[in-house]
């Protein structure tokens, strides 16, 4: 007679066989620093290999094209879904900005084309000059034909005192989970409410050295 795990083993095949294959999510760390880790995210069918992707990748793009390229995205920003208020601020605070595009041009160099992005930045600010508050920033990114794609999660998103030394939740396209929404114009193409696709081989981004500018208030 079967014992209850060959019996648990019977269940899991079943449901395998009845469902269709099942999927997995594969991780590789590519930078992992304090207050910033970026991630490049596949998904697999259960015991396959990855599903294709048809990223245009891995592609060399340079720290400073890819600062101003974050640089100019701007989000919509509400209180509440209710609140018919906005306000309009940069997707990718400066103060972290040049952090995270140098982690970039690291993952985009190592992505495969069935890789996506992941990137979590967690921005400090000293208040009172007794004790710091954090704020993450989270998105997901590839390349597509000719243009780098950026589904925003959480934009400036406060942790809490008691979440913040816990895992960070991982961003995912389209997952709305702020009240947010990307600014679209003649260089960002709105991809859904809380992404935006562009060009990033255009003139406009220069690699001329960027220099952050100084934030009052964040150390």
């Amino acid at each position: 007679m079967p014992n209850k795990f060959s019996r648990l083993v019977l269940v899991l095949l079943a449901t395998l066989l009845v469902g269709g294959c099942a999927t997995r999510t594969v991780q590789q760390n590519v930078v992992e620093d304090y207050g910033l880790t970026i991630k490049l995210r596949s998904q697999a069918e259960w015991m396959g290999p990855p599903k294709a992707r048809g990223f245009k990748q891995p592609a060399q793009i340079a720290a400073p094209r890819l600062a101003r390229i974050l640089g100019g995205i701007e989000v919509d920003y509400r209180e509440s879904e209710k609140s018919n208020v906005r306000e309009r601020r940069p997707a990718v605070p400066s103060k972290i900005l040049i952090k995270v595009s140098e982690g970039l041009e690291k993952a985009f160099a190592k992505a495969s084309p069935n890789q996506e992005i992941v990137v979590l930045a967690v921005r400090k600010q000293m208040q009172h000059g007794v004790f710091n508050r954090k704020f993450l920033t989270s998105f997901t990114s590839y390349i597509k034909g000719e243009q780098i794609y950026f589904f925003f999660s959480r934009v400036d998103w406060p942790l809490s005192a008691k979440r913040a030394g816990d895992r960070l939740p991982e961003p995912h396209p389209n997952d709305e989970v702020m009240p947010i929404s990307t600014v679209g114009n003649t260089t960002y193409e709105k991809a859904g409410s809380q992404g935006v696709r562009v060009h990033w081989r255009s003139p406009e981004f220069g690699e001329a050295p960027f220099s952050k500018p100084s934030v009052p208030g964040d150390d």
